[in-house]
């Protein structure tokens, strides 16, 4: 019904549009556990934040202050999902990635790089921002694990991470610092609007983490960057069944979730299947979302501008400049002795790259034609800079 409902936005229902209706839907209705059945990272992501942007349900003044939050759980097919401040050529290798035939994905969060697959638990919360405690949701999750498998050690790190501490170590001695020898299972990141919160986590229960270190690894380690980095740490599997833990994580939140409900009815449970997504949320936000998510330019175009040096001799670097995912120029750096030929040379072909994206040898067709109307031999240092720009194009 919602789906008729949205596909014509302007059908009056009850005396009421269709966004109107479907948002009064949302903001009445009981805090609910969402399970996403896809397996597809961009369909989960655009879920999440389609979630995030209903600023009418979670600021919804009627409930009178009581708590309006939701949880998201969901695994996804084998994929790198990044972070929203991220270089995706510094924290992955886009071309094994592709290889694999698994996606790289830009979460709309800060922190770090993150491989999912069927063994590695997403696990959202999205509340009020006036009520939501960071800390206090992975508390929540430490709780559960630790009270159903009384084997796992769990500590809540500084950065709202969890780790496994080593056997015989129940209590760490400082809360801000993570016990040496602990392994880490579950890394976090927010995101935070005028009204609402969202903080996430994953969770690695069986993962195969042969496969992080091989899509991983930076594609352009050499590049120079303000983007985000990501820090790397010492990783292990909870080792618990996957169905179990479902079942575990979904009866405590939904339990969690029914303390100071918005409503009087508990929490409900949805599962969600790929293509009714918007029996849930806004039909129209989620099908932008999931654009813009499964986008080059989201995933590429969005990393912080970088800089690539290319050592062209022994006492002349220059620096290939690119921004929104494109070459926008060159910057030589200072010498005593000045090149006015060569600098002239780089300013033509700066031009002839100019907004190339930053895709698999996309910049050889601008660069051959660059060169074809090119007078005259080129010199050492020219060839040089043909040739390591060569390899940058190949790498992206």
């Amino acid at each position: 019904l919602l789906r008729e409902v949205f596909s014509a936005s302007k059908v009056v229902v009850s005396g009421c549009t269709a966004r109107r209706c479907l948002s009064s839907l949302s903001t009445s209705r009981a805090n609910t556990v969402f399970w996403l059945n896809s397996g597809d990272i961009f369909r989960n992501l655009a879920f999440e934040a389609t979630l995030f942007a209903d600023k009418q349900h979670y600021q919804n003044d009627s409930a009178g202050g009581r708590r309006l939050a939701d949880a998201v759980l969901w695994k996804s097919d084998p994929c790198v999902v990044i972070g929203l401040h991220q270089n995706a050529w510094l924290e992955a290798n886009p071309q094994e990635v592709q290889r694999r035939g698994w996606r790289l994905a830009r979460r709309m969060s800060g922190g770090g790089a993150v491989f999912h697959d069927f063994g590695n638990l997403n696990v959202s919360f999205v509340e009020s921002r006036s009520t939501l405690e960071r800390r206090k949701c992975m508390e929540f999750l430490q709780r559960v694990l630790m009270r159903h498998w009384a084997h796992l050690n769990v500590f809540v790190g500084p950065r709202y991470d969890l780790w496994l501490l080593p056997a015989g170590l129940r209590d760490a001695d400082n809360p801000k610092e993570v016990p040496a020898g602990a392994l880490k299972f579950s890394g976090s990141a927010s995101r935070f609007s005028s009204a609402v919160a969202l903080h996430h986590c994953t969770m690695l229960f069986n993962s195969d983490l042969q496969n992080l270190s091989a899509v991983l690894t930076p594609a352009l380690a050499h590049m120079e960057t303000k983007a985000s980095r990501s820090v790397r740490s010492h990783v292990a599997n909870l080792k618990i069944p996957g169905e179990e833990l479902k079942t575990v994580l979904v009866d405590a939140l939904r339990s969690w979730l029914s303390m100071d409900s918005p409503t009087e009815e508990t929490s409900k449970v949805i599962y969600v299947n790929p293509g009714d997504e918007a029996r849930w949320v806004d039909g129209a936000e989620f099908a932008k979302n999931l654009q813009t998510f499964s986008s080059w330019e989201w995933v590429f175009g969005t990393s912080p501008k970088f800089t690539i040096p290319l050592r062209i001799a022994a006492d002349r670097t220059i620096h290939v400049q690119c921004q929104k995912g494109r070459f926008v120029g060159f910057q030589e750096e200072e010498t005593d002795v000045s090149d006015a030929a060569l600098s002239s040379w780089l300013r033509q072909l700066a031009h002839a790259l100019s907004e190339s994206p930053c895709k698999r040898n996309a910049w050889l067709v601008p660069i051959y034609a660059f060169l074809s109307t090119s007078a005259g031999h080129l010199s050492t240092q020219q060839i040089e800079i043909i040739s390591q720009l060569r390899r940058v194009s190949a790498s992206f």
